[in-house]
């Protein structure tokens, strides 16, 4: 259930972002565009999309056939050349000092790319991923329908044809990244795409040679945070009644740290999962904590009592908490295990992995 549900959520870190206008540039790329004699005086634009930043965007009026773009990064990233009257942006990815592009629609070979050693892996990677995103419309639709109708049993076999699509392409994506370390879009996919725990670590090993990257320090500095085995930072948040709870103040064996917001149907579907799993194995020393972020405290409360969750529920506000710091929350449903010792065992468990867990942690002899 996990990549299905991950394929719905919005990643939670979209939802809070705000982007940063300052470039910090690091890096500069001259691009220089050959185009067609009947472009002449036709407007060209250049968009590179850097990671967790706006848009930087250049347009220049085509002149003798050229047009000469500079573009400053922080790191390489990927772009889209545009050109006025021209129906198909030509993606590419800015890697190298100096790129040339030969862009002529009506001819044989349509473009032509030199100095920039990721572009061919990029677009290759985009066909991909627009193939799979074009494969589950229709699935994504008929489950959101069949888990509003109350459908489970339609929406358990939909659920798994999305996750089995989304694995193939998650799998694909891992093995495409692992097998090119050395290109700079291989960084940036992995960068820029939701890998669960043990994937990242795994994956992030493998990419060591874009540490000098700023995406790749602000990483490092999240895996740190997100660590299995650091102790977790204590909380004090409000339940709907007014009531605090502290984290430190659990002393069950076990306790899961659930993050969740009511908006996203996927948390829905997670807190069905767990009341299953809770009705297990609460009383063998299973404590859950539903931390439900929101933008409004009024509006929170009064979801929360409307949940009636069996286990704890505590209210947190988006553009004020320090959880999602804390605990390096990128997406929900998010999830962690503590022992008693409030040390984090694991974290961004699937259903199913949560039921292995805790059935060999709360029943082995």
């Amino acid at each position: 259930m996990q990549t299905g549900i991950r394929y719905y959520a919005l990643f939670f870190l979209l939802s809070i972002c705000v982007f940063t206008a300052d470039v910090n540039a690091q890096f500069s790329s001259t691009i220089n565009c050959l185009f067609p004699k009947s472009w002449e005086g036709k407007q060209a634009m250049v968009v590179a999309k850097p990671l967790d930043r706006s848009p930087i965007i250049d347009t220049i009026t085509i002149l003798n056939r050229v047009a000469v773009f500079t573009i400053n990064l922080p790191e390489p990233c990927p772009a889209y050349l545009w050109a006025e009257g021209n129906k198909d942006d030509l993606h590419f990815f800015i890697d190298s000092p100096r790129i040339d592009i030969g862009f002529d629609p009506g001819a044989t070979i349509k473009t032509l790319i030199t100095g920039s050693s990721s572009s061919e892996f990029w677009a290759d990677q985009l066909g991909i991923s627009t193939r799979i995103r074009e494969a589950q419309p229709d699935l994504r639709m008929d489950l959101f329908n069949a888990l509003q109708a109350g459908d489970s049993l339609t929406a358990s076999t939909l659920e798994q044809q999305v996750d089995s699509l989304q694995l193939a392409h998650d799998s694909l994506l891992a093995k495409t990244i692992l097998e090119n370390p050395s290109l700079a879009s291989s960084w940036y996919l992995f960068a820029s795409n939701y890998f669960n725990y043990t994937q990242t670590l795994n994956l992030f090993g493998k990419l060591s040679a874009f540490s000098s990257y700023p995406s790749y320090q602000k990483i490092k500095e999240k895996l740190a945070r997100k660590q299995v085995g650091n102790k977790a930072t204590n909380f004090n948040l409000p339940t709907a009644t007014g009531t605090t709870i502290a984290l430190s103040g659990l002393k069950n064996t076990y306790i899961l740290l659930d993050f969740s917001n009511r908006y996203f149907l996927p948390c829905q579907q997670r807190h069905r999962d767990l009341r299953k799993l809770y009705k297990q194995y609460h009383s063998l020393g299973l404590e859950i904590v539903t931390i439900s972020f929101e933008f409004n405290k009024t509006q929170g409360e009064e979801a929360i009592r409307q949940d009636h969750l069996p286990w704890i529920q505590v209210l947190d506000l988006m553009d004020s908490s320090s959880v999602i710091k804390s605990f390096a929350i990128e997406r929900m449903p998010d999830n962690v295990l503590l022992d008693a010792s409030k040390t984090m065992i694991e974290r961004d468990l699937s259903a199913r992995e949560l039921d292995a867990k805790l059935n060999y942690l709360l029943k082995k002899k």
